[in-house]
């Protein structure tokens, strides 16, 4: 499983490593990407799950971090691939960025086949839950 995430926002990088918690405590290999520190293209090829994250900008048209995109347009081997998008909600434009996040997700070929809008801890843990079956 790998879970990438911009590391601006600190509020997604400390919900990110929340999730990895749960699930390395239930035996899961977590790999942490940051997408602020890939240098190279990296490849996906090897997760059965990838978990996407990041924070709402803009108050009203609901952007997504740049870096996030850079990162997924990089990035080879989504294609087939399950995955989860989430944000770090913000007042407006929560669910523009969350479908912006899905739809650059499913361009890179990667099946979303779950998404939230994280406010804390409670609800990142849900998340997880939903995906330890």
């Amino acid at each position: 499983m790998a879970f990438i995430h911009s590391s601006k926002d600190k509020r997604v990088a400390n919900l990110a490593r929340y999730m990895v918690g749960i699930f390395e405590k239930e035996g899961w290999t977590v790999k942490v990407i940051e997408a602020e520190d890939t240098t190279s293209p990296v490849s996906l090829r090897p997760f059965d799950l990838i978990f996407v994250g990041s924070q709402v900008l803009s108050l009203w048209g609901g952007k997504i971090s740049q870096e996030v995109v850079n990162f997924l347009q990089g990035a080879s081997g989504m294609e087939g691939k399950r995955a989860v998008a989430y944000v770090r909600p913000n007042l407006f434009g929560t669910d523009k960025a969350l479908k912006k996040l899905m739809s650059k997700m499913e361009s890179q070929g990667a099946f979303v086949v779950d998404f939230e809008a994280l406010k804390g801890e409670k609800e990142a843990e849900d998340l997880v839950k939903r995906h330890l079956k």
